[in-house]
């Protein structure tokens, strides 16, 4: 059992570094074991086939006492804590325009298509774990006969419910989506569902039965596995309150999210949330929301927003001319705005994301525990979708609290350290995997964002990062926010809140988690450079942010609540005894 960094909030858990069942084996007992024993400043975990990614708070447990905390575990874990496995069968109607490399793959094994198909449906295969999209299933133990290289040129889309071949893998894409792995079936059955609990009907552990159908017989169950690419049934979609805006116009990509989603990434969920999460809750905290209340994320162009009732708004992050009735209103300030104003945005002047919060919050129902919206699984926010002209946002607030009115926050308080174009980086966790050169060019060089970037992540042009003899590609592994990888041709991907949650390239690195919210307001053709920082200093950076938000507001909630204006005095009653004092903001 290895210990390796991945940024300042994870840790990776590693058992091997191959494909095997005894492997594999270990780290599900490992995360059985550490699930039972609820340890303290755990988040989430993620299994994979070697390794277990651990999600933690570094601010309530400590990186060296959680390691310590694990390796106990570790050392008691046990194989007998795992359940008995389901073998799940899977109808697949293999060949012909379901199945469209089978062909590659009997000539590379020299068989007739019936002997692969035979083959292929003759093992149970263990699943070993779900991820890269929402229900995306890996299976292992695929013999030399059948195991065969993914396709060269990775196509655009593929369909759902595809069953394929990569290597000594074979698995399902549950949802349609990018792929390259050789397609030699496919299946009636749908992998993945929001609606359901769970969403996904294997999980790591079970073994997968492949059982042969027709063409025919697929035709007619053809449309359970397509429904897995349509959104959930929001016909009895109406959350509670009353309408505070109408969208006119929607912007770009506007869309509604909170601090991510978690506890689902071992499904192949992303987290999702904010991608500048620190300008999304300083927006809360303006208006006296707590941090993490759903609000609207705006991206490079904004929306024209009628407002139907009386509500405090504040936005935050980019600059996108931000005007109420045609005015410019002021940024990190908390405005009250009133039926009949209109509220607009341009293009963006600087940055990527911006952020409008109101007091009390969007009323957006929650979904696998949050309200963000995950564009690829189409759930959470607004029907699981961008916003769309004529939509309508509610709150549930019952009044504005006055006292906020007008209160505002300097963002460059919240710069700690910052340096523009410039992202401090923990290297790791596979930063073995690179020449000296390599990670010298890495440090010393300036990137570009490229245009193909998106809330998934960013690439970067430039200059290349060299591998070693160890090469770029690795047994497919968890990621963590803020991870960079390294593909073969040598140019970084910075992976951010949609970020698939396996990948099989190199990390050489992990942004702090400050710097992943600053490097994500950056725009196509953006210059960063990075530079290395320690886990020790990557943290402290964490505390002082988390320190400096948790006094925005703090006193005009104190106010709020007890109805008490700047300079009176309180009374206090804490247990017999009591204490007059004054409402006072200390540095």
């Amino acid at each position: 059992m290895e210990f390796l960094i991945a940024g300042d909030s994870t840790l990776v858990v590693r058992f091997g570094n191959e494909i095997s069942e005894e492997v594999n084996q270990k780290v599900r007992s490992f995360r059985l074991a550490t699930e039972k024993r609820k340890v303290k400043g755990l988040i989430e975990l993620v299994p994979t086939y070697c390794t277990v990614y651990v999600f933690y708070d570094p601010l309530v447990i400590s990186t060296n006492a959680i390691i310590k905390e694990l390796k106990a575990i570790g050392e008691e874990a046990s194989e007998d804590l795992l359940p008995e496995p389901n073998i799940v069968e899977v109808p697949v109607a293999y060949g012909g325009e379901h199945g469209p490399d089978i062909e590659n793959v009997a000539k590379a094994h020299d068989l007739t298509v019936e002997e692969v198909i035979k083959r292929h449906s003759g093992t149970d295969y263990l699943v070993y774990m779900l991820g890269f999209t929402p229900g995306f299933t890996f299976c292992g133990g695929l013999g030399d006969d059948l195991a065969t290289p993914r396709i060269k040129d990775p196509r655009l889309k593929v369909p759902a419910g595809s069953v394929g071949i990569a290597g000594k893998q074979t698995g399902l894409y549950a949802i349609s989506s990018p792929g390259g792995w050789q397609l030699i079936g496919r299946t009636t059955m749908r992998f993945y569902n929001p609606e359901l609990d769970p969403p996904c009907p294997v999980k790591a552990g079970d073994y997968v039965r492949f059982v042969p159908i027709s063409a025919e017989e697929f035709e007619k169950k053809r449309g359970d596995v397509e429904a897995a690419d349509n959104p959930p049934d929001y016909s009895n979609w109406n959350p509670e309150g009353e309408v505070v805006f109408k969208v006119v116009t929607p912007g770009a990509l506007s869309c509604i999210q909170d601090k991510g989603r978690y506890g689902y990434q071992e499904l192949g969920i992303s987290a999702s949330g904010a991608m500048d999460e620190l300008a999304f809750r300083l927006a809360n905290r303006i208006v006296g929301n707590d941090d993490n209340s759903p609000a609207l994320e705006i991206t490079m162009v904004g929306p024209k927003l009628e407002v139907v009732r009386e509500t405090l708004v504040s936005v935050t992050g980019a600059d996108l001319s931000f005007a109420v009735n045609g005015e410019i209103a002021p940024l990190y300030t908390a405005i009250k705005l009133n039926p009949g104003d209109v509220v607009t945005f341009g293009p963006t002047k600087k940055g990527m994301f911006s952020y409008i919060a109101i007091n009390g919050g969007f009323s957006i129902p929650m979904v696998m525990g949050s309200a963000s919206t995950g564009l690829k699984g189409q759930i959470g926010g607004y029907k699981g979708r961008k916003l769309g002209k004529g939509d309508v946002l509610k709150s549930t607030a019952k009044s504005i609290p006055e006292v906020f009115v007008g209160y505002s926050v300097d963002p460059n308080e919240f710069k700690f350290g910052s340096k523009n174009g410039v992202y401090r980086v923990i290297l790791g966790p596979e930063d073995d995997y690179f020449t000296e050169k390599g990670i010298e060019t890495f440090l010393n060089s300036e990137y570009s964002l490229s245009d193909k970037s998106d809330r998934m992540g960013a690439r970067l042009d430039g200059p290349e990062i060299e591998h070693n003899d160890k090469g770029a590609g690795i047994v497919s592994d968890g990621i963590t926010m803020g991870a960079i990888q390294v593909p073969a041709q040598g140019y970084p991907i910075v992976l951010l809140k949609d970020r698939g949650t396996v990948g099989g390239y190199t990390k050489i690195g992990t942004l702090c988690t400050l710097d992943v919210f600053r490097f994500g307001q950056n725009k196509p053709g953006d210059k960063a450079k990075f530079e290395q920082i320690s886990l020790e200093e990557a943290q402290d950076l964490l505390k002082q942010m988390e320190y400096k938000i948790s006094k925005v507001g703090t006193k005009q909630k104190i106010l709020a609540a007890t109805g008490a204006k700047d300079g009176d005095m309180l009374r206090v009653v804490i247990g017999n005894s009591s204490y007059d004092v004054f409402v006072e903001e200390i540095d």
